[in-house]
């Protein structure tokens, strides 16, 4: 079954926003050395409030340790993905913090900067004790699936497996069912499930990929080749330096930047 996707938009179909200030001198000329970045402001664990309404996530602390190799004051702007569509039109934000898929649809729209993530999957996640292959949804005929609700995976999922889906408005709580073994599976993008795998210790593993891996990256503006080379040369020296190695390590317990085979295969918690 062809399940492509956009991230999380693949699970929300929304479309990354195009980043619209003219250079990157341009869309930082608010106070002297400052930029503002955008953020979705509730996609954890890449950017969301914490329970005293701060924000924080791993695309956070990415933009964080970039802005300070360019020089840079990072001033976060968290919003909807429409509302930081229209800041990026304006001009109000210099770039979306968070990355997004390089599909032809978002490449007509705007150029990437080379992206730090391995790779994204859409993956299958079971209990660690189940030895059962899930490869595809007609795996899962008969199965109880997890799935987040509302999104084009529930709706590519129901039209498989009908009632046996299980939609749940919070993706960690469908893991907390799997780990109850209340389902068969969830499925999910491979570095979110690894996040509530390892932050909850949950007896899950991230088994089968259901699709090839998905490319993502850093949106600029179209043609603003300044504003991309500069951006992509913070990125090599984040590789480079240790420093994205350090991030990852904090909110994955891993490089994510390195293929991995996943909890399942690698031995890894």
């Amino acid at each position: 079954m062809n399940l492509q996707m956009t991230r999380r938009s693949l699970l929300a179909q929304a479309v990354a926003a195009v980043v619209s200030s003219a250079s990157l001198s341009q869309a930082m000329a608010q106070p002297v050395n400052s930029v503002a970045v955008g953020f979705l402001s509730h996609y954890p664990p890449f950017s969301f409030r914490d329970r005293d309404g701060s924000l924080k996530g791993f695309d956070l602390d990415v933009m964080q340790r970039l802005c300070t190799i360019l020089g840079l004051h990072l001033v976060h702007v968290p919003e909807g993905m429409a509302t930081l569509s229209n800041k990026l039109r304006s001009g109000e934000i210099a770039w979306i913090g968070n990355q997004l898929l390089t599909t032809p649809e978002n490449r007509r729209e705007f150029d990437f900067v080379r992206p730090s993530y391995a790779s994204i999957q859409l993956t299958s996640v079971q209990h660690e004790d189940d030895q059962r292959d899930f490869l595809s949804l007609d795996d899962l005929v008969g199965r109880k699936l997890g799935v987040l609700a509302q999104t084009g995976i529930e709706d590519q999922a129901r039209g498989a497996l009908g009632k046996s889906v299980v939609a749940y408005p919070r993706i960690e709580d469908a893991l907390k069912d799997l780990a109850a073994k209340k389902i068969d599976a969830v499925l999910e993008e491979n570095l979110i499930a690894e996040y509530y795998i390892e932050r909850d210790d949950l007896p899950l593993k991230v088994a089968a990929p259901f699709a090839s891996p998905l490319a993502v990256g850093l949106p600029v503006r179209k043609g603003h080749r300044e504003t991309q080379d500069k951006l992509a040369t913070a990125v090599r020296t984040m590789l480079k330096d240790g420093s994205f190695k350090s991030i990852s390590e904090k909110w994955f317990g891993y490089d994510v930047s390195r293929p991995r085979m996943g909890h399942a295969m690698s031995g890894e918690v």
